[in-house]
């Protein structure tokens, strides 16, 4: 009885932790995003390259908001400007109280996207996120 428990034991030791590190994460085709003042909900989605992607927004704040997918390897630095506009892969603006539904198609290249909103103020205000390009 003693030998089974402890096999029992060492299976357990041994295989679980393998398994619980197996699980990836799965790219979404469609993601409920919500806006507030001042982030994105969820912070940070994960897409399959190349599919079309649909989001449906909601804006819960009280003022207009951004959704802004940066090209990849770029960065807006220290805050939002004009010359960070060539860098803008997609982007879409969302009153206030509304939602929206829209679609894209997520890049092709791998990589980790910076997510922020362009609003004067809103992305150092904590307004930013991560969209990961996977394979799909």
């Amino acid at each position: 009885m003693k030998k089974r428990w402890f096999l029992l034991f060492a299976f357990m030791v041994a295989f679980v932790p393998l398994a619980a590190c197996s699980r990836r994460p799965v790219p979404a085709e469609v993601i409920n995003v919500v806006m507030t003042d001042y982030e994105y909900a969820p912070k940070e989605m994960i897409i399959p390259s190349g599919k079309e992607i649909t989001l449906n927004i909601t804006n819960k704040g009280a003022v207009e908001h951004e959704f802004v997918i940066m090209k990849y390897g770029t960065s807006i630095g220290d805050s939002f400007g004009s010359e960070d506009e060539e860098n803008i892969y997609w982007e879409i603006e969302v009153k206030p109280g509304e939602t929206t539904t829209v679609t894209f198609t997520a890049p092709e290249q791998i990589g980790k996207y910076q997510l922020i909103c362009g609003i004067l103020g809103h992305y150092n205000a904590g307004m930013e996120g991560t969209v990961q390009v996977v394979m799909p």
